[in-house]
């Protein structure tokens, strides 16, 4: 729950504790002016009220909603990502709970850090508050300090896991493949995040396209924790890719079986069974893809499709207008209407709508071969050769 707040958010709540104390002063500076006193009543203490207090109370809050207003700008979260950031905030945290120590001891009154009330504590009046919070705020300070020095320390090993663990691609694969294989230099295999950064290291060679060397990562990563999902589901890709579509069932099976809700993993693996034949269990993946992410329109294409390869005409129709409802242009739509008039029959009809599929898609290799085979049921034996030889052309140039 807390890792989906935004660090402006955590921000914020820090500001506002820190502005408690200048704004409760302010306040009471101004409620207990003295021109504001009533006579009748007798006379107060109004000692602890001073200008100087006043205008150092001001101006803290003027600089307080200033960052507030700063942590929202992009040059924030710029710095906000840099690796500096938090041993500078825990530095200048603990430098400041430090300096009030020395200054208490030399003043006979010190301010606890971070203590929600506005008090200041006298050593002379309260000496058990005063030391108390002298001690306070010295572990405060150590304790912030120490915390800058082991962030800094290892800020450049989390500036590398940054650029390595880059799911949201904001680097290229050459960047990521750099700063995983520099953290692997500085790792043996007993280290806890070894098999992260091989994982992590395999998807920067899957979006670099050298796939031998993924779905190596991807299988040794899985041998040190065979249940990461997400490497099992990568790898299925891979071995989808290379038609080794047996690989693939099972890696997208043992990952829907570790992560129930992985609708890609069904989809992947109902394409899989609509590319082999296997219609009835195409149908059951894609109408639980489809139950997990309704607007998705390849569920309803690929079960529409996989309805029509079952000659269940009514099935495919109805998948089919639900498609077009939220996706009026995709692809599949001409195809499943092509299907259909196939399987009824009506050859001349379904080259139309395959001919309209290969207007908007010249490459469509699945329209060439089926507008090929109606030309041959209707014996044009010589246009169902020229779609075989735009087939091999389309074949050769994806060697």
């Amino acid at each position: 729950m807390f890792k989906d707040v935004p660090a402006q958010v955590w921000l914020l709540i820090a500001i506002a504790a820190i502005a408690y104390v200048p704004a409760v002063y302010v306040y009471r500076f101004l409620a207990h002016s003295p021109t504001r006193r009533d006579i009748t009543r007798p006379s107060k203490d109004l000692g602890w009220r001073t200008l100087r207090r006043f205008g150092l109370s001001i101006a803290m809050l003027g600089g307080l909603v200033a960052l507030a207003v700063f942590i929202f700008t992009p040059a924030a979260a710029q710095f906000a990502r840099s690796p500096s950031f938090m041993p500078l905030l825990m530095g200048a945290i603990g430098a400041w709970a430090l300096s009030s120590v020395p200054r208490g001891l030399a003043a006979g009154k010190v301010e606890p850090i971070v203590r929600g009330i506005s008090s200041t504590f006298e050593r002379g009046t309260q000496p058990r508050r005063f030391w108390a919070s002298i001690s306070w705020n010295a572990i405060v300070g150590c304790l912030c300090i120490w915390l800058a020095y082991v962030t800094l320390r290892d800020a450049p090993d989390e500036a590398l896991k940054a650029t390595c663990y880059d799911w949201k691609t904001r680097h290229t694969p050459q960047e990521e493949l750099s700063a995983c294989n520099e953290l692997l230099r500085k790792r043996d295999e007993e280290s806890k995040d070894y098999a992260d950064i091989i994982l992590a290291r395999g998807y920067a060679y899957h979006r670099a396209e050298d796939y031998p060397r993924a779905l190596s990562d991807y299988t040794t990563a899985l041998g040190f924790d065979g249940d990461n999902s997400y490497a099992l589901y990568n790898r299925g890709i891979i071995h989808q890719g290379r038609v080794h579509y047996n690989e693939a069932i099972a890696d997208y099976s043992r990952s829907i079986e570790l992560r129930p809700e992985n609708v890609d993993a069904y989809i992947n693996r109902g394409t899989i069974y609509l590319d082999t034949g296997r219609f009835k269990k195409s149908i059951a993946d894609m109408t639980k893809a489809h139950e997990l992410d309704p607007r998705n329109p390849i569920p309803l294409a690929s079960r529409g499709m996989a309805y029509a390869w079952r000659y269940d005409p009514q099935s495919a129709k109805t998948d089919f207008d639900a498609l077009r409802a939220i996706d009026p242009r995709n692809p599949v739509l001409m195809r499943g209407d092509a299907l259909l008039k196939m399987n009824a029959g009506n050859f001349t009809g379904a080259i139309q709508h395959l001919t309209a599929a290969l207007n908007r898609n010249p490459k469509d290799a699945w329209s060439l071969r089926m507008r090929a085979d109606a030309y041959r049921q209707l014996g044009e034996t010589d246009k169902s050769q020229v779609d075989v030889d735009r087939l091999a052309l389309l074949a050769e140039s994806g060697r």
